[in-house]
């Protein structure tokens, strides 16, 4: 089995530098199953980051443009290395293999443990995003509150510790608020792989969006399931769906 973990921006050009790739390809594969191999990919084009609707929109080309190809190197499934799910539905729309959405899968899976749930993310810009793409994945009702540490994403490892202090104390309130089970709202924060720190500190659930991801993709590949058709039919243009202009 073989899955592509794709970034659509270049985070490799940012201040982590191309070795982050390295380290995220390696954790991915320290928690894979041992028939499946993880590939990180990114693309060259849009934000090395995602903080905002419009960072997410400018980041959807790189994945359209990319998930045809990747389905053509032989890749199974493909991860979408963005809690925003940007390009989710369209990506979808272009392969005959699982393209996975972190936030989808973590919030589904964080559904299933209690009975409301908080979203810990990362700046407070991205908030109303989250509530409008949960809603969107049925989850809306699910969710007590979506809580923001203030910390940018290409900060985050260097803040590691400040991080996990504030998680504890956002969490704290999100409890009050009714959650009884927690969702990390960044992929770089699940690859600082504080959840189940932060889950032995405030004694509910915490799920990583990374590993929610992960595995969510090897399962769906295990059972030989794809996108339907039905949901998400192949573009009837499509030597001109995957042109990036």
């Amino acid at each position: 089995m073989k899955i592509a973990y794709f970034i659509p921006g270049p985070l490799s050009r940012g201040p982590l530098g191309p070795e982050e790739l390295v380290r995220r390809e390696s954790f991915l594969n320290q928690h894979a199953g041992d028939a499946c191999v993880v590939e990180v990919r990114e693309t060259t084009s849009g934000p090395a980051s995602v903080e905002s609707s419009v960072e997410e929109y400018l980041s959807v080309p790189g994945l359209i443009e990319a998930a045809p190809q990747l389905e053509a190197e032989g890749f199974d499934a493909i991860i979408i290395g963005c809690f925003g799910d940007p390009g989710l539905a369209p990506a979808r729309e272009l392969v005959d293999i699982p393209v996975v959405g972190p936030g989808e899968a973590a919030g589904h899976i964080a559904a299933q443990l209690g009975l409301r749930f908080g979203i810990l993310t990362v700046v407070h810009e991205v908030v109303p995003a989250i509530w409008r793409q949960m809603r969107q994945h049925g989850l809306d009702g699910a969710i007590a509150d979506v809580r923001a540490v203030d910390v940018p994403v290409l900060e985050l490892r260097e803040r590691a510790d400040e991080v996990l202090a504030t998680l504890e104390a956002e969490a704290s309130r999100a409890i009050g608020a009714g959650a009884d089970a927690f969702v990390l709202g960044c992929m770089t924060m699940g690859f600082l792989d504080v959840a189940r720190s932060l889950q032995g500190r405030v004694g509910v659930p915490v799920v990583n969006p990374v590993l929610a991801a992960l595995k969510t993709a090897e399962t769906m590949v295990s059972l030989g399931v794809s996108p339907s058709r039905r949901a998400y039919p192949s573009p009837r243009k499509a030597s001109e769906a995957t042109t990036v202009h």
